[in-house]
């Protein structure tokens, strides 16, 4: 996309929203759609802030498990690693 089409993009979505707004605030019939969607729009904004929250425990949860899940390794690695040694002693 060269940029005469991205400069005549931008003025029509920037029209389109600014007459959308204008139509929303300054008419009689737009407040009253504006009154029925907010609640509408509320609803959905609390919907997004618990779905971030439920990602947010998610990471941690996430991160618990790797971090318990290296540790058992680890700890894996340091018996296998005591137990060779231990044979090796037990064979001389």
């Amino acid at each position: 996309m060269d940029e005469s089409s991205r400069v005549l993009l931008s003025t029509l979505i920037g029209a389109t929203l600014g007459g959308v707004a204008g139509y929303l605030y300054l008419t009689e019939h737009g407040r009253r759609v504006r009154g029925q969607i907010e609640p509408t729009l509320d609803a959905i904004s609390a919907e997004l802030q618990r779905a971030r929250e439920t990602g947010a425990k998610f990471r941690k949860v996430a991160r618990e498990g790797e971090r318990t899940l290296r540790s058992l390794v680890n700890e894996e690695k340091d018996g296998v690693a005591w137990r060779s040694t231990d044979i090796g002693h037990a064979a001389s």
